[in-house]
């Protein structure tokens, strides 16, 4: 493992709080697997706590998302790395769109994210500036949180246009869905996309072929501005419900830029150093293609469920 010398206390900026029980043999089983891996930084064991909550305990799974954390990160430094969110180009981004983590949980203990553009202005975004954002800021709602029972993604397409999806980057695209699927240390439940514009098969399209059925089926598209058999009362006063407003909120999220600048310029660290990493099959395997028959399936899937609501 690799020494690194750091000021903050990494994943939970505070620390965890209340660490589960009765899973010490757990933590320390995947931390002697770390020490055999030369290229794995060496983390505190509040990290081993996050991914193996976040992969119900399974030990191959969890070595496996932290294998593809520390690895994405130093393959992908155009996403991973100056993550200074007070840079004057990151905080125009950040200002460009609304971050609310809204703050009651859904009867199942579920936290709920929810997403939405202020400048509708598409010749102002940068694609790959909007993963690393993205990136950053659910870093911070993990350090929040602590262990969570799981996500609610609630995503507003209202002032969505065509010209952002013509500047999408295929590269940053696979990169973010990759760290998703396969490293975000998060149980995602459920992910609502409101007011879908009709054009919405062609975003299916190019997304598709690089996400799994497992997180597809999770999609549900809503033609209207409120998510079906949801509690609306947990929903911002915009939305109906008695959570404070879309501005107070976003307000009260980038109210912890301060807090974690520093914090979050020091995670450019964590990273695999892949010039110790043992010679084995290459990485890229991870992004091998479904067959065309498994893309037909999905989007058939997916577009079906467009029609739901």
């Amino acid at each position: 493992m690799c020494a690194l010398n750091l000021k903050h206390s990494h994943p939970f900026i505070d620390g965890l709080r209340n660490p589960p029980e009765g899973k010490k043999k757990d933590v320390q089983k995947i931390k002697s697997w770390m020490m055999t891996q030369p290229h794995l930084p060496e983390v505190h064991e509040e990290f081993i706590y996050l991914f193996l909550h976040a992969c119900h305990y399974v030990h191959e799974r969890t070595k496996s998302a932290i294998e593809t954390w520390f690895t994405i990160r130093a393959i992908h430094p155009n996403i991973f790395s100056n993550r200074d969110p007070m840079e004057p180009k990151m905080k125009n981004l950040i200002d460009m769109g609304y971050l609310l983590r809204l703050p009651k949980t859904t009867p199942e203990g579920y936290r709920v994210l929810m997403y939405a553009v202020r400048d509708p202005d598409p010749t102002k975004m940068n694609f790959n500036d909007v993963v690393k954002g993205f990136c950053m800021y659910n870093d911070c709602v993990l350090s929040e949180d602590g262990l969570q029972e799981g996500y609610v993604i609630i995503f507003d397409m209202k002032d969505v246009s065509i010209g952002h999806l013509a500047r999408v980057s295929l590269p940053a695209l696979k990169c973010f869905l990759w760290y998703i699927q396969d490293a975000h240390p998060a149980r995602i439940k459920s992910i609502h996309v409101l007011n879908t514009a009709t054009w919405i098969h062609h975003v299916m399209r190019l997304v598709v072929p690089l996400v799994r059925s497992e997180l597809l089926n999770l999609v549900k598209f809503h033609k209207g501005g409120l998510p079906e058999k949801f509690p609306t009362e947990l929903l911002p006063m915009d939305y109906g419900g008695e959570a404070p407003t879309v501005e107070e909120l976003d307000r009260t999220t980038k109210a912890l830029l301060d807090k974690y600048s520093s914090w979050l310029i020091e995670s450019s660290l964590l990273v695999a150093d892949e010039s110790k990493r043992p010679k084995k099959g290459s990485w890229w395997g991870l992004f091998s293609s479904k067959s065309n028959q498994q893309v037909e399936i999905d989007e058939k899937n997916i577009l079906k469920n467009l029609q739901i609501d």
